[in-house]
């Protein structure tokens, strides 16, 4: 556990009906999704971690959780060390939205089309009752623009959604998180749906913005590459559960995890003479209502053996600050070749 956590994630499971399976009637029946199944995580103030991870890991999932959207069939989430579900179902509701923000990955979908920019921005400062008069409200509503890369904000204002590019677009997403001043962003792959040019501009912002607000981040993307840019640490998650977490640094020079090691190696390098082995994961991550036997990830590996299909790892320390799920890891007999 790091020093300061402002988020604890404890065994977190969540648990869905798989569809056509068991009844009211033959209840033992029923088979589940393991959409979450055993994570633990934390998260420290003014800290980065992304989330890192194949479709179908969980992540989205997590950022729901984490948010208060989902509560979890099982496991706590602790926010500054108090219930997160305690209080979202309590008189600190409010409080806990105002805290706790998210950007969502598409920024055409996020904005109601209906309203102007500055009607998007001004409706959460008139829900939590954060501006006492119409100059006030105007001048954080220019404030947030202004701090999100939007200049000069007044001409932002009367605009729709629909006049802006993508990367503005996003830039007003950022801003109505950031607008009631949290401490905790998800940010759920808020560059995915931009060029490439813009996701710089926009990863750079956001960890200005921590900088300056002391804000947590917890980053979620399918993209290694941007993690080991943006992040403080990494965490890699498959089928439901953390299979490895570090410092960027170590994560990125030294995986212990076949998995992490895959996802590593097929980041393009622009230099020919640092090019990777590409280790091209086979197969599709299995059904979720349907774990395999032992470690979850040996169906797909390129390094298991036997005992993989009987052993189910849990994450142990590997190296200063890391973690890793895997029965290899400083196995000297079947450790694989580097």
């Amino acid at each position: 556990m790091i020093a300061e956590p402002i988020l604890c994630v404890e065994n977190a499971r969540m648990l869905y009906p798989a569809p056509g399976s068991g009844s009211l009637l033959r209840p033992r029946s029923r088979r589940y999704v393991h959409a979450l199944d055993g994570v633990d995580l934390d998260l420290g103030k003014g800290e980065i971690l992304g989330l890192v991870g194949e479709s179908g890991s969980g992540k989205t999932t997590l950022a729901m959780t984490v948010m208060g959207l989902n509560e979890p069939t099982s496991g706590r989430i602790l926010f500054n060390g108090r219930d997160l579900y305690e209080m979202a179902r309590g008189r600190d509701r409010l409080l806990l939205r105002r805290q706790v923000q998210m950007i969502f990955q598409d920024p055409y979908e996020s904005l109601n089309p209906r309203q102007t920019i500055f009607d998007i921005l001004a409706e959460p400062l008139q829900i939590h009752k954060l501006a006492a008069n119409r100059d006030e409200l105007r001048a954080k509503v220019a404030t947030a623009l202004s701090e999100a890369g939007l200049k000069p904000p007044e001409e932002f204002f009367n605009r729709y959604p629909e006049a802006l590019s993508g990367g503005q677009r996003q830039r007003v997403v950022i801003a109505s998180a950031l607008i009631l001043n949290p401490s905790l962003l998800v940010a759920d792959e808020p560059v995915s749906m931009l060029d490439v040019s813009m996701r710089a501009e926009i990863l750079t912002l956001l960890r200005d913005l921590r900088d300056r607000r002391g804000l947590s981040i917890l980053y979620i993307t399918h993209d290694l590459a941007t993690a080991g840019f943006f992040a403080d640490r990494i965490a890699v998650m498959y089928l439901g559960r953390i299979v490895e977490i570090g410092p960027t640094e170590r994560i990125l020079r030294n995986p212990q995890h076949p998995y992490t090691r895959a996802l590593l190696s097929v980041i393009p390098v622009p230099n020919p003479r640092r090019r990777r082995k590409r280790e091209v994961l086979q197969g599709e991550i299995p059904n979720a209502a349907d774990l395999p036997r032992g470690c979850r990830f040996h169906p797909r590996c390129p390094d298991a053996i036997p005992r993989c299909r009987e052993i189910d790892p849990q994450l142990l320390p590997v190296g200063d600050h890391q973690r890793a799920a895997c029965i290899l890891v400083g196995d000297e007999q079947h450790a694989p070749e580097r």
